[in-house]
């Protein structure tokens, strides 16, 4: 009896959750589908009691499970980073604390003008509408302008019916473009812990969940109730909160960013041989990062980069020559054997012999009492001339960082031979530090050179293990240290093994020996075509020096082609 009564007193929205059970001595003990029970009273307080006790105890619940879920969504929103992951993050929560059809999120701008909205992100479960970022200035015009200078919260029943005095009027065009129908809307501020509105949400059409909806019938919209209005200002409250942390970082990011642009920069700038090299080799080993994330099988089918560790794969490879900065600069920029300007000396050397011996010619002749032949001195002119043309040729065809043949091998041991008149006398053209650097077998570097050279790895690493990097970006430098470690053991600085080298750093390897081989900057080498490049690759990946299976998903890939043109 009491049961029947209270059934047409009690709301729609309570009768959905209540489970009756029978209990004495009154059967007026109440309960939630797996919740317990909500009120209990050993003798029936009247109907208006009653109503009165359920309607209490399923208040506690509503708020209880109100609770919840706002420290759910705040845990999840503090979690993600990406100010558009974050975005709609705060949107789903929203409408599913809400029951919202729809929402929106206006950011604010500082723009040099004044401030303005951006139309940052948007969701509907009925409509799937391209969402285009547009900028309005901010004005009391609009609802998300008024909401945003002023701070307040809109409840609107309904936005087609506004109250006459309102300064804010609704864009129905939205509506028209859609064939849809604004109804109910909720606008609250996004503010921070300061209470500076950075932006606002906007919830569109709350929808009371009806024996329609079982039916395939659309549900009915409904006002946002003033429980709404508190758990919305909660919600704008935490995301106020994450959106400045996201912004704040965002912020550090790219402030990071530019610094690690400048240092390419440096790099750069010091060695203007290798201009682009780094920026090269970052895009290939990041390329060849996602193609690892899309391999299904073989070694690297259970490897996937993260977007934070794709970054610290793009940091460590654009600082992975940084180190240069603390290589000598005369070794750093070396593009021939003999050091910047020792050519040009030796040349000058060899010009000084042939004048000498036309001067030693005159002087004999003159002291011979000869009559002057201008045939013969001018046969003796040319054959001085080519001599020297001759010598200054072997002189630079040694000078080359290429393999030393045999022949210019002969021709060096004839200039070694050659003096000239120095300021001690009789002196060797080339002293012994220019016969050692021309009697490289092959490249310009001698052994200290090259020595100088590599150092570079140790002092990127030294570098960079100075910055205070993020626990996501801490393995930059360990990942820069290794990138010329090679699988058998014959890298260096460490002359690591396959398995102690990350595999970032085996996928850096082969993106820099490619952008070393194809450059087309370098002055002490042609650039190998593409095509010839792999090949070499290959060549090092069956001696042992590159990993084959992530040489194989280079080529495979096509990764190749980022930096140049592939077959297809």
């Amino acid at each position: 009896m009491h049961r029947n009564r209270l059934q047409g007193l009690l709301s729609h929205e309570l009768m959905k959750v209540l489970a009756w059970v029978d209990a004495g001595p009154a059967d007026v003990v109440l309960g939630t589908s797996g919740e317990g029970r909500l009120a209990q009273c050993p003798v029936y307080p009247g109907d208006p009691g009653a109503v009165a006790l359920v309607q209490a105890g399923f208040e506690r619940r509503r708020d209880r499970l109100h609770m919840e879920q706002l420290n759910l969504v705040g845990r999840s929103l503090a979690s993600e980073h990406n100010l558009d992951r974050l975005l709609d993050l705060i949107l789903s929560h929203g409408r599913e604390l809400l029951e919202a059809e729809g929402g929106s999120i206006y950011l604010v701008l500082e723009q040099a003008g004044g401030k303005e909205l951006l139309f940052a992100h948007t969701q509907n479960a009925r409509l799937d509408q391209p969402h285009h970022r547009v900028r309005v200035p901010v004005s009391v015009d609009s609802m998300a302008g008024f909401v945003a200078l002023t701070g307040a919260t809109l409840n609107l029943p309904d936005v087609y019916c506004l109250p006459p005095a309102s300064p804010y009027k609704f864009n129905a065009s939205f509506d028209h473009q859609a064939n849809y129908r604004s109804t109910s809307m909720l606008v609250v501020p996004l503010t921070d812990t300061e209470g500076q509105v950075l932006g606002v949400l906007q919830f569109i059409n709350r929808i009371e969940r009806t024996d329609r909806h079982e039916a395939g019938e659309q549900d009915p919209y409904v006002p946002f109730r003033a429980e709404h209005e508190r758990l919305a200002q909660s919600l704008a409250g935490q995301a106020g909160v994450a959106l400045r942390n996201a912004r704040l970082r965002e912020a550090i990011e790219r402030l990071f960013e530019s610094f690690v642009n400048a240092s390419v920069t440096a790099i750069e700038q010091r060695d203007p041989a290798t201009r682009g090299h780094s920026r090269r080799v970052a895009a290939l080993t990041e390329a060849l990062a996602l193609a690892i994330n899309q391999t299904s099988n073989g070694p690297y089918g259970g490897v996937f980069f993260t977007d934070r560790q794709l970054k610290e794969i793009r940091y460590a490879s654009l600082l992975h020559d940084f180190g240069k900065v603390g290589v000598k600069e005369e070794v750093l920029v070396k593009a021939k054997k003999l050091p910047g300007g020792r050519f040009d000396l030796l040349s000058l050397r060899l010009r000084q012999r042939q004048q000498e011996r036309m001067v030693a010619r005159v002087v004999q002749d003159w002291a011979s009492g000869r009559a002057f032949d201008p045939e013969a001195w001018a046969a003796f002119q040319a054959e001085q001339a080519e001599e020297v043309r001759r010598l200054v040729a072997a002189l630079q065809q040694s000078n080359e960082p290429t393999v030393l043949a045999e022949e210019l091998a002969g021709g060096l041991e004839q200039l070694a031979q050659l003096a000239f008149t120095g300021a001690a006398g009789q002196e060797p053209v080339l002293e012994a530090a220019d016969l050692a650097a021309l009697s490289i077998r092959k490249g310009n570097l001698s052994p200290g050179e090259r020595l100088e050279i590599e150092s570079h790895v140790t002092h990127t690493f030294e570098f960079l293990s100075q910055i205070p990097w993020t626990p996501d970006l801490a393995a930059v430098p360990r990942i820069a240290y290794a990138h010329h470690e090679r699988l058998n053991g014959l890298g260096y600085p460490r002359r690591l093994q396959a398995l102690e080298i990350p595999v970032q750093s085996k996928a850096m390897a082969i993106a820099d020996i490619y952008d070393a081989l194809t450059a087309e900057d370098r002055p002490y080498k042609a650039a190998v075509p593409w095509a010839r490049s792999l090949d070499i690759l290959r060549q090092d990946a069956r001696t042992g020096h590159l990993d084959p299976e992530l040489l194989a998903i280079f080529i495979d890939a096509g990764v190749y082609g980022v930096t140049a043109p592939g077959p297809g």
